[in-house]
């Protein structure tokens, strides 16, 4: 057999073998089609597109744990550490539509103080839900006496003199000018207002006593605030339907390389007695006004400090300080440490037959020092 017989008959041996091989090969299926979650930088950090939506949706939240040696809101309540875990959970929406960004915020939150074991201390309580929409906000929010003029200060026990309320279901309209201006008006639930009948009242423990508005007219509150970069002025007003009596503050933010600080006053139209905008304090209305000061310095990239003094009329003290160290990122570690006076403190004793007496107690104060370590994402 020469040479080129042996490789012809090689070629078909092989061509026999393909072909057998070809009809028992299987065939893999043709693999599903998967639709990965897509990042959405629109809106910030930690954004994404809900798969077969035009909508992002950014997920997140934070557990906290404080200990503490006192109370910085209550005059003799150094009794021992005092413990609270508490947990949150952010869900943010937004899309884009003809008019602007179409956005939710919800907040929800547990807390546990360490006293019951029963669970039934622990129940969810709805921080914020709210739509907003071409400037125009509605639902569940802090009130924007507060939040449109920047809270307080850096610290954790910022509100020991009230600067005003909370959540509270409003409806907001804020213009921005894109250019520094901002403009707001509001329309908020007049529920947490003091009884004006018979005056601002106190439980044994200092809590003010709220009632409902008897009508329907809501509490109102306008704002203006300027942002130049480095400098900031904010003014804000609010309405006290229910007392027929407001307050307003003024607030000018400041900012020097890494150092931030902030001077914010106000003035309260029913001195003495408070309303929902002139809070007080645990024991005392502000008087005719009361002012909040504070500074703030990043001394590295891990590492912040905080001051904040603010007093009253009235001759209550608070100051705090604290430091905010990451030691990693996400983590906070920040211990602070309190001071308040008060120049008197009382609380309401109720006799067997009903009647109601107010008790002073004379010029009171409370040191705390306190821990926080919280971990967001």
């Amino acid at each position: 057999m020469n040479i080129k017989s042996l490789l012809l008959g090689s070629a078909a041996a092989l061509a026999v073998v393909s072909g057998a091989q070809a009809a028992d090969a299987v065939v893999a299926a043709e693999p599903e089609p998967m639709e990965y979650v897509k990042v959405c930088d629109a809106y910030g950090t930690g954004y994404f597109y809900i798969p077969g939506t035009e909508t992002c949706l950014k997920v997140g939240g934070r557990v906290r744990v404080d200990m503490q040696a006192a109370d910085s809101y209550t005059a003799g309540s150094a009794h021992g550490w005092r413990n609270r875990s508490r947990a949150e959970l952010y869900m943010d929406s937004a899309s884009d539509t003809e008019y602007g960004a179409l956005k939710t915020n919800f907040v929800a939150r547990w807390d546990f103080d360490g006293t019951y074991n029963d669970g039934a201390h622990t129940n969810p309580v709805l921080i914020a839900a709210n739509i907003s929409i071409a400037g125009l906000l509605a639902g569940q929010a802090d009130s924007q006496y507060s939040s449109f003029i920047g809270y307080a200060g850096d610290i954790i026990n910022d509100d020991v003199i009230s600067y005003g309320g909370f959540e509270i279901n409003q409806l907001t309209y804020t213009y921005d000018s894109g250019a520094g201006l901002k403009i707001m008006g509001s329309l908020e639930d007049d529920r947490k207002t003091f009884d004006g009948e018979d005056g601002p009242r106190s439980t044994n423990l200092g809590a003010s006593i709220y009632k409902n508005g008897r009508d329907y007219l809501p509490n109102l509150v306008g704002g203006v605030s300027y942002d130049a970069g480095g400098f900031g002025f904010i003014v804000v007003g609010g309405y006290d339907d229910s007392e027929k009596e407001g307050a307003v503050k003024a607030r000018v933010n400041a900012t020097f390389g890494s150092v931030t600080a902030f001077v914010m006053g106000a003035w309260s139209s029913s001195g003495n007695d408070r309303n929902a905008f002139a809070p007080g304090d645990t024991y005392n209305a502000w008087g005719d006004w009361a002012a909040w000061a504070g500074i703030g310095a990043k001394f590295s990239d891990t590492l912040a400090g905080n001051l904040q003094v603010a007093g009253t009329d009235n001759d209550t003290l608070a100051v705090a300080a604290n430091l905010k160290w990451y030691p990693v990122s996400g983590l906070l570690v920040m211990p602070e440490v309190t001071y308040t006076s008060w120049d008197k403190t009382h609380f309401d004793r109720t006799n067997a037959a009903g009647a109601t007496t107010r008790v002073n107690t004379g010029d009171k104060d409370q040191w705390n020092g306190m821990l926080r370590l919280e971990r967001t994402f």
